[in-house]
């Protein structure tokens, strides 16, 4: 109960500091003077809203620890790849290295995934934009190792992204089902992911919150993550967040390192790629 009180005092905050600091009604533009199309700043750990241009490939790979009871567990690096199929349509390829410290050290390929999305409506100055998915996972990882979940699982979703001047907000929502390959306590749950991100133009920086969770007859999981993303390049971007556990579900605490990278892209200011 108490971490439930902890992520509704969290939603509450993250709402009411993006009411306040999205008032002005001037939607940020990608750079001063241009176009005025929408400025996505793109979340550290929330899934990307947008799905990529035809034509766009976007890198991300990541580092990550979760600290959890005596051991922890992460990866290094998860690779994600992003692309635009056709005109509306994108796909993504995650491919995750793992590691598991349970008394023994275990490393190796984790559960790779593939999504594919569709804009349903795309973001304007006054609307959300829509889109619709769906992420396949399977079970490459060893669940026995903690390197996976062994399962096959396949989860529909819905996410909106909205963007003004000084904030940025996304997130999805929607229900996986899984199909169990391997002894395992994963088992069908509901998920929800929020991101909003300020900017601060003037050191090239953006700070970043996010709420993750999932819920199921098993219990809920949530985390409040923090971070920071940093503009090397209109087209290259470090970042750090830090998850904290709400719940005794979820682990305690870890660390993210992520950088994100623009491959090819026709005009980047369509996407807004950060």
């Amino acid at each position: 109960m108490r971490g439930r009180n902890k992520l509704a005092y969290l939603s509450v905050l993250t709402v009411v500091i993006a009411v306040v600091l999205s008032h002005p009604g001037v939607v940020m533009a990608q750079m001063p003077n241009a176009d005025p199309e929408l400025h996505i700043v793109e979340p550290i750990i929330t899934e990307e809203t947008m799905p990529n241009e035809s034509g766009d490939w976007d890198l991300r790979v990541s580092g990550s620890y979760l600290w959890q009871g005596t051991g922890g567990s992460g990866f290094l690096p998860r690779t994600q790849l992003f692309f635009g199929i056709a005109n509306r349509w994108g796909g993504e390829i995650e491919v995750p290295w793992a590691f598991a410290n349970q008394g023994t050290n275990h490393y190796g390929i984790g559960d790779i995934s593939t999504t594919v999305k569709f804009l349903v409506r795309k973001p304007s100055e006054r609307m959300p934009g829509f889109v619709l998915g769906l992420e396949m996972t399977f079970p490459s990882g060893n669940a026995n190792k903690g390197l996976g979940e062994g399962v096959f699982e396949s989860a529909p979703f819905g996410a909106i992204v909205y963007a003004r001047r000084r904030v940025v907000l996304q997130g999805n929502t929607g229900y996986s089902l899984v199909h169990k390959v391997q002894a395992t306590d994963a088992s069908n749950h509901f998920f929800y992911n929020a991101a909003a991100a300020f900017p601060f133009s003037q050191i090239n920086t953006y700070l970043v919150c996010e709420i993750n969770g999932t819920h199921s007859h098993a219990g809920d999981r949530a985390a409040f993550s923090p971070g920071l993303k940093y503009s090397l390049t209109p087209e290259r971007f470090v970042a750090i967040a830090f998850p904290v556990g709400l719940n005794s579900l979820t682990p305690r605490m870890g660390i993210v390192l992520q950088i994100q990278i623009t491959l090819r892209g026709t005009d980047t200011n369509n996407k807004g790629t950060e």
